[in-house]
């Protein structure tokens, strides 16, 4: 026995040294490489839009889950599946689509050992091994958003750290270069900023109920930190940051506990609370709370002002939302902060309660949603602060992900992939004039999935 645990002990530190996990036979060893995509796309259009289209000169990427969207029922499934970029490269009017999955720890490892089995004791005990690095983060999947910064690129998701990737233009491919090891930072925000030369990130602790801001250099090293508590479960997944303030929101999360052993996540809003604003100042890292005399949600920010008296939060808000489900509408409204008497209010119009919109984009003073209606997002709305300046809305097609917006001379142009809903390899590259909203419509003519976050990057940065 006492043998038995000596080898034991030995086996598990040269496991270590070599950092090398523990290995379960779970079925077939796979190569993930024979579902990935790589073809130039042939296409005709007019003179004129072609000429656009040679101007496009970059790669426009989309990031999301591996999952068929006909089987998720619940928000929380569609944050836990294999990280894919579905994108296009631009070369002087050539295009070439691509598919490529970020080479995670988990992916590499189930290529080896098989799938992992969808099952909470396993889950359990990747989760502890996990801890001392003798098993890869379940959670580790790469698949909200890229960030870029100098030459490369980072696939980010909020309960693992960056994935350094390398989109190679020239080539058309794109490569895992590394998984980005983090000096006493767990996780990385999937919403994490790159501003004035700085990464800004969070990371929030559910069992301390803390939200920790990091600022880091271009090489990941901790420059200055802050940590906040919350009243509640703090599952932030993202946060507003300008050159002075860092806001986000604390929401009355609560783990239903007649759940826990039959749901993969047992936490949704409780209407019964009230939400907190939190916000730290920059330079003397001092943190302000303003409470909010109701409960929502907010997953993605649209934009923020602010004068002498008052600060002006715009966001689409979940007045409802548990994560077991997939029923929820963002509503768009704006959060008005009162300096001076410290009341929050928050402003509701008619026709935006009409709307369920989400994933802003920011572009010329102007921010753009994509829209959605009876579970299909099939249009984009543009707005100035509270006011609607145009709606888009097509028929039988299904918006796959978050648009890029590419400014040319003085021009704005939108990219996205969409297909049929009739037909789902019945898919095409949009782009979008935003002044004209005229559009060119490109065959893909491959299965896009579901995506989450995109990116543009220009040819002088790949």
């Amino acid at each position: 026995m006492i043998n038995n645990i000596f080898i034991s002990i030995i086996l598990i530190n040269i496991i270590l040294l070599n950092g090398l996990f523990i290995k379960f036979p779970f079925g077939p060893k796979f190569n993930i490489k024979d579902k990935e995509i790589k073809k130039k796309i042939n296409y005709n259009v007019s003179l004129n839009q072609k000429k656009i289209i040679s101007k496009l000169n970059g790669f426009y990427g989309l990031i999301g889950p591996d999952i068929d969207i006909n089987k998720i029922s619940n928000i929380f499934d569609l944050f836990t599946a294999d990280g894919l970029i579905q994108g296009v490269f631009f070369n002087n009017s050539e295009i070439t689509f691509i598919k490529y999955f970020i080479r995670t720890d988990k992916l590499k490892y189930e290529e080896d050992n098989g799938r992992i089995p969808n099952n909470r004791l396993i889950k359990l005990v990747f989760e502890v091994f996990n801890k001392i690095n003798l098993l890869p983060n379940l959670l580790g999947v790469s698949n909200t958003a890229l960030l870029n910064i100098n030459n490369y690129t980072y696939a980010l998701y909020e309960r693992d750290v960056p994935y350094k990737i390398k989109i190679d233009c020239k080539n058309r491919q794109i490569n895992t270069i590394k998984k980005i090891s983090l000096n006493n930072i767990n996780h990385f925000s999937a919403h994490s900023k790159y501003i004035n030369n700085h990464i800004e990130t969070i990371d929030y602790d559910i069992y301390s109920k803390s939200v920790t801001y990091y600022k880091l250099d271009n090489n990941f090293n901790i420059l200055s930190n802050k940590k906040i508590y919350t009243k509640y479960l703090p599952i932030i997944h993202d946060f507003w940051s300008n050159e002075n303030k860092i806001i986000f929101i604390d929401s009355p999360l609560i783990i239903k506990m007649n759940k826990i052993f039959n749901t993969p996540m047992p936490v949704n809003l409780d209407v019964n609370k009230n939400n907190i604003i939190n916000i730290l100042n920059k330079k003397s890292m001092s943190v302000e709370k303003y409470n909010v005399n109701g409960s929502f949600y907010i997953f993605h920010y649209a934009n923020y002002r602010e004068n002498n008296t008052h600060m002006n939060i715009y966001a689409s808000i979940y007045d409802y939302i548990d994560f077991n489900e997939l029923n929820i509408e963002g509503k768009y409204r704006e959060i008005i902060i009162n300096k001076i008497t410290k009341k929050v209010e928050i402003n509701k119009y008619p026709e935006f309660e009409e709307m369920n919109l989400e994933f802003p984009i920011l572009y010329n003073n102007k921010t753009l949603f994509r829209s959605i209606n009876n579970n299909i997002t099939n249009g984009f709305v543009i707005c100035e602060d509270m006011k609607i300046i145009k709606k888009i809305e097509f028929v039988n097609k299904f918006i796959c992900g978050e648009p890029a917006i590419k400014k040319i001379n003085d021009s704005y142009y939108l990219i996205a992939f969409y297909f049929n809903i009739l037909n789902s390899e019945d898919s095409k590259l949009l782009i979008m004039d935003l002044d004209t909203f005229d559009y060119i419509d490109i065959p893909i003519n491959e299965e896009i999935n579901l995506g989450f976050h995109s990116i543009f990057i220009d040819n002088n940065y790949l």
